[in-house]
């Protein structure tokens, strides 16, 4: 059986366990407790910062852990056919929960005729149906759009950030594992710098790392990596 990627294995269940955007966080929070959550969502910022996760989160916290929300791939469903059937959907009371939930991640794949059969819905949206729109790129997203939706835009993980969540993982790894895990400070520091703000990409990177040795050193995440030391750079 293939082993379980540290990514997904380590992937954030609560806002609490997610590493910094403490202002998304804190405003989405407060939404739930006083019940002032919006129909339609934009979560934009650089790939790895928690986007997706965080619509996941936000999702399951608006419907008190019911039910699942829809998940939907732009890069793939970009076209007018697919959204109109995701707009059939939506009108559709959800049976498992209150809220009917979409996550469009790489929502700026979606074409102009696809953002235009969704207007009238965003406009005029069914009352337990709520939109959280994923996207790196949000400049490709028509302004009528960024019009009637809440956008919240997250920051690139510090390096600091990056480095404590990757001593916590594996610091848990170490225990589960067989075979000790040892790890030392420059090695995590350097995988931090390299993922240039990006957590998934780090642990995504230090799970490669892992694969060639336990003995997590800066020598052996070179190796790993094929970059070169502090030194020639």
């Amino acid at each position: 059986m293939a082993k379980e990627a540290l990514a997904v294995k380590y992937r954030p269940h609560s806002f609490e366990d997610l590493t910094e955007q403490s202002a998304v966080k804190d405003i989405l929070e407060n939404q739930i407790k006083t019940k002032t959550f919006q129909h339609g969502y934009l979560f934009t910022g650089p790939a790895g910062t928690g986007k997706t996760t965080s619509a996941r989160i936000f999702a399951s916290m608006i419907n008190d852990g019911k039910g699942n929300p829809i998940e939907v791939d732009a890069a793939s469903n970009s076209g007018v056919d697919n959204i109109r059937q995701i707009i059939e959907d939506a009108k559709r009371k959800p049976l498992d929960a209150e809220y009917k939930i979409f996550i469009v991640d790489e929502c700026h794949s979606l074409s102009n005729g696809a953002w235009q059969a969704l207007l009238k819905t965003l406009e005029e949206p069914p009352k337990f149906t709520v939109f959280i729109f994923c996207t790196t790129d949000p400049q490709k997203i028509p302004n009528t759009i960024l019009s009637r939706v809440q956008r919240y835009n997250f920051q690139k993980i510090s390096n600091e950030g990056i480095v404590e969540r990757l001593n916590n993982i594996l610091k848990k790894e170490s225990k589960e594992s067989e075979i000790p895990i040892s790890w030392s400070t420059d090695a995590v520091e350097y995988i931090a710098k390299v993922s240039n703000g990006g957590m998934r990409d780090a642990i995504t990177l230090m799970d490669k790392c892992l694969s060639l040795s336990n003995n997590l050193s800066l020598k052996f995440v070179l190796q790993a990596i094929g970059a070169e030391d502090y030194s020639t750079f």
